[in-house]
């Protein structure tokens, strides 16, 4: 696992992220959530790009949930291997930017992020992939 000096800053809207935030995929892929959930995640920590709110509180939430409802699984995960007591570390960070991602996103219809040290695709506003219109 990398240490948090390896790891790039990612700014949600105005809010800098705990340098554990860059493996929120790894916590979607330990957890059991969707794979639309995994793939989100995947996409936020690997370019900048801009969604919409109410799909970032969504997949926020599921992963948050699946956090919680599984917390001694996925600690124990982290700490395969490892006796520093790091684990519990990397879960309250995890914890922390989910809630902080949250908190920037329930009163905004839509936010943005930046990852630092990755190269912008210009692929549009929704990091180039496919845009899916749901009724709600």
């Amino acid at each position: 696992m990398r240490g948090p000096q390896h790891l790039k800053t990612i700014w949600f809207e105005d809010e800098m992220l705990p340098n554990w935030a860059q493996l929120l995929d790894m916590a979607a892929r330990v957890t059991p959530v969707s794979d639309e959930t995994r793939a989100w995640f995947s996409r936020l920590i690997n370019s900048s790009g801009v969604d919409d709110a109410r799909t970032i509180r969504d997949q926020v939430e599921t992963l948050l949930r699946a956090l919680h409802a599984n917390k001694d699984a996925v600690i124990a995960e982290l700490q395969r291997g490892r006796e520093d007591g790091q684990a519990a570390h990397i879960f309250g960070a995890w914890e922390y930017a989910l809630e902080t991602i949250l908190q920037e996103a329930s009163a905004k219809k839509t936010c943005s992020w930046t990852v630092e040290g990755v190269e912008d695709t210009n692929e549009g506003d929704f990091g180039g992939g496919d845009i899916t219109l749901r009724k709600v």
